[in-house]
């Protein structure tokens, strides 16, 4: 996987060393931006995308009479965080001082390398602003980080059980999507603005590992079907070329 990315950044290094072959132009450059589940214009939502999901990558341009690919690699962190309960007439709650059930938060943490592949058009306003439609696939790599587990209410001043306390998520390695959207260059300066709609579930088939077969039938998980990346991404970058 370390080989594929280094491989992809190398290709968008290499479109630096030309302007323009037959009429083709070659762009590569940074971008930062971040991830929100909703858009929204007030500064503190702004920030707060910023902390929570802040996304750091390269892309790169091939355009030929206002058609374009844009390849990119994009680095981001992510945290999803889940309200689950047990039925307090489980069986596993037999004999345990949880006269209300047991209620809990699961918080999924991730590394992310999301790789994708867009193909759009472009229209040229003026001399030193273009507006731009595209959309492509793209590869999100995923890589788990430690799974938080806490409680989400007062269980009569009990602990969270132990079987809870080591569960972890069954995450996939990979999640595929589409991206969507629109964005504009104003001189050498990129604005992007993205609906990632994800294909694939991000979650393997059990969802939750590392506990066993009654507590897992207990947990109800029906607030996880929707597990797809289904998010917004707002980036800003720099064309070098």
């Amino acid at each position: 996987m370390k080989k594929t990315f280094l491989l992809l950044a190398v290709m968008l290094m290499l479109g630096s060393s030309a302007f323009a072959i037959g009429g083709i132009d070659l762009s590569v450059g940074p971008k930062i931006g971040y991830q929100t589940a909703k858009l929204s214009y007030q500064k503190s939502d702004i920030k707060a995308g910023f902390a929570n999901s802040f996304t750091l990558g390269l892309f790169g341009r091939v355009e030929f009479q206002g058609l374009y690919v844009q390849p990119e690699v994009l680095w981001f962190k992510s945290a999803n965080m889940f309200d689950m309960n047990i039925d307090k007439s489980s069986d596993v709650l037999m004999g345990l001082e949880y006269p209300n059930g047991v209620q809990f938060t699961m918080t999924r943490n991730a590394m992310n390398i999301q790789v994708p592949v867009l193909v759009g058009y472009k229209y040229d306003v003026m001399d030193i602003l273009a507006i731009r439609a595209q959309v492509g696939p793209t590869a999100n790599f995923v890589i788990p980080g430690k799974t938080l587990v806490q409680k989400s209410v007062a269980m009569e001043g009990a602990e969270l059980p132990a079987a809870l306390e080591d569960a972890e998520f069954d995450t996939k390695g990979i999640a595929w999507g589409v991206q969507m959207g629109v964005g504009a260059d104003i001189l050498g300066f990129t604005l992007d603005i993205n609906y990632n709609l994800g294909v694939s579930k991000i979650f393997g088939a059990r969802i939750i590992e590392g506990l066993d077969t009654n507590w897992s039938n207990a947990i109800d998980l029906g607030n996880i079907d929707q597990t797809k990346q289904n998010m917004f991404m707002v980036t800003v970058g720099y064309k070098f070329l």
